[in-house]
């Protein structure tokens, strides 16, 4: 990855196919790994930190709810689990949090309605085409949804259920969109592609521009104010772990350079989707979450997309603008704003970096995510003592290189709480930043804590910078709650596995 280029990673079409390549295949990837950078560094440059596994290994993410994740969010759709009904058992309180998530954007109010096969050991037997057929039928009858979403699980990916020659059967028979997902998570180690296999369905079959016709009287003064509009026009790229407060915050900053944002593609209609092409620039604000439909759109509408760095934190929200002001020649817009908005932030963080300073930190969760925030709280002052990744790509090398700490400790795991908690009872830090299901865990340990992004918080930008260390003091002035947690709870671990070296359970390459 180029930090400095507005770029297109994909050298094929992906799309002719039915479902996407796994990261594996496309960008390269590691899923285990324990040791310091340098150590990760010079891996991912040979090839061995790739090839990589694990002797031992728990829980780990699942690309059937990363994508349900995705596609759920859209307006006026009904999702269909094609699956065991034990695939479905975390997917209950999606409908609070889209409620939430709606009602904090002004939207209208949605409920969110998700059908389910229920394959069973004669269908596996059988297939369960047929089930799914009437699922699908009932779908359309019941609720009249805009799309109809299948999320393909890995029993009928691998007894071999036809979803899109069934697709291809009902498409003329009802009003709906069929919007096939192949999510089947034993196809990747890789969690992530979970999100590559929602916008492949998107991109496939609801990415279709909007029928223009040519006018017989062109409205010269209309049609002119519509190109410049789209010529302004900057798509941010949200995420399920932004809030409603970090799309305010970030769209207030592109707003502030003289352009026009417009947040998308969660929690869109599909009339948003059908105008998704309309736009000077596509910015991500997380490469894991969108390389694969950026560079898609690129091939498709010939809209630049920029792939850089998370927005948070003074000097990645610092470098996120003045990439987004380049492209149009805004620098000097840029340079302005910038030095407003920080000369306002420093003041304010300059007696939360006196309460920080001196404190050991560690943080863990998505790979972009986590190093912009380590290096925010190593701008407080406080001493990084290690990181957690889900998984490292190309799309951090740039950053792993500009960490002068080659001693860091880093962990690679998707889940594996078990590793995390070993590594984190040996370095004791005094806070522990972490993805949302971890911190009962390390609760558990004492280490006080709080959640590396909330959907109802402030995380990204200046006001999601301030956010951030004002979060982190309040939780130091008094860790009590986590003494008494960790007192009275234990955790299901042997003292035999802390004493172990959490490196040992790391397979090299070479072991292959």
């Amino acid at each position: 990855m180029s930090n400095s280029s507005y770029v297109n990673s994909l050298t094929y079409n992906y799309l002719t196919s039915d479902a996407p390549p796994t990261r594996e295949e496309r960008i390269g990837v590691c899923h285990a790994f324990c040791g310091s950078c340098g150590e990760l560094k010079d891996g991912l440059k040979s090839g061995c930190a790739q090839l990589q596994n694990r002797r031992f290994s728990q829980s780990g993410g699942c690309q059937l709810t990363l994508a349900v994740g995705i596609v759920s969010s859209l307006t006026n759709v009904v999702m269909i689990i094609h699956s065991p009904l034990g695939c479905c058992s975390n997917f209950v309180g999606s409908g609070g949090l889209r409620k939430t998530m709606r009602a904090s954007k002004g939207k209208v109010d949605e409920d969110f309605i998700w059908l389910h096969t229920n394959l069973n050991e004669l269908d596996v037997v059988q297939g369960g085409i047929d089930k799914l057929r009437k699922t699908i039928l009932y779908a359309e009858k019941e609720y009249h949804p805009e799309a109809i979403i299948i999320a393909n699980g890995c029993v009928p990916g691998i007894i071999g259920d036809d979803i899109d020659s069934l697709v291809t059967e009902l498409s003329d028979r009802i009003s709906a969109k069929i919007v096939p997902v192949h999510c089947e998570g034993f196809k990747s180690k890789y969690v992530a592609s979970g999100y590559d296999s929602a916008y492949h369905g998107i991109l496939r079959h609801l990415i279709n521009p909007a029928q223009k016709y040519e006018k017989v009287i062109p409205i010269i003064d209309r049609d002119l104010k519509e190109e410049y509009r789209i010529s302004r026009t900057v798509n941010i790229f949200n995420v399920g772990s932004n809030s409603n407060g970090d799309e305010v915050e970030l769209s207030r900053l592109v707003s502030a350079l003289g352009l026009i944002p417009r947040v998308l593609p969660l929690h869109s209609s599909l009339g948003d989707l059908e105008r998704i092409g309309e736009a000077a620039l596509n910015v991500s604000i997380c490469a894991t979450h969108d390389d694969y439909l950026l560079g898609h759109l690129k091939e498709r509408f010939g809209t630049d997309y920029l792939i850089d760095t998370l927005p948070i934190g003074i000097k990645n929200t610092n470098q996120w603008i003045r990439r987004i002001a380049a492209y149009f020649h805004l620098e000097e817009e840029a340079e302005k704003l910038i030095k407003f908005e920080n000369q306002q932030l420093i003041a304010s963080l300059k007696p939360l970096k006196e309460a920080l300073k001196g404190k050991s930190v560690f943080v863990g969760g998505g790979e972009t995510r986590i190093i912009t925030t380590a290096e925010f709280f190593y701008y407080l002052g406080m001493e990084l003592v290690g990181v957690k990744a889900h998984n490292v790509d190309r799309f951090v090398e740039d950053i792993l290189d500009d960490i002068n700490e080659p001693g860091l400790v880093i962990e690679v795991a998707a889940g594996m709480p078990a590793e995390e908690l070993n590594l984190l009872k040996r370095l004791q830090p005094d806070l522990y930043i972490g993805h949302l299901n971890a911190n009962g865990w390390v609760s558990k340990l004492g280490i006080p804590n709080f959640p590396l992004f909330g959907q109802t918080l402030n995380y990204m930008g200046y006001s999601g910078a301030f956010e951030l260390a004002r979060k982190a003091v309040k939780i130091l002035k008094n860790t009590n709650f986590f003494k008494n947690v960790s007192s009275n709870i234990s955790l299901p671990l042997s003292k035999d596995w802390y004493e172990r070296d959490p490196k040992e359970n790391i397979k090299e390459a070479a072991n292959y």
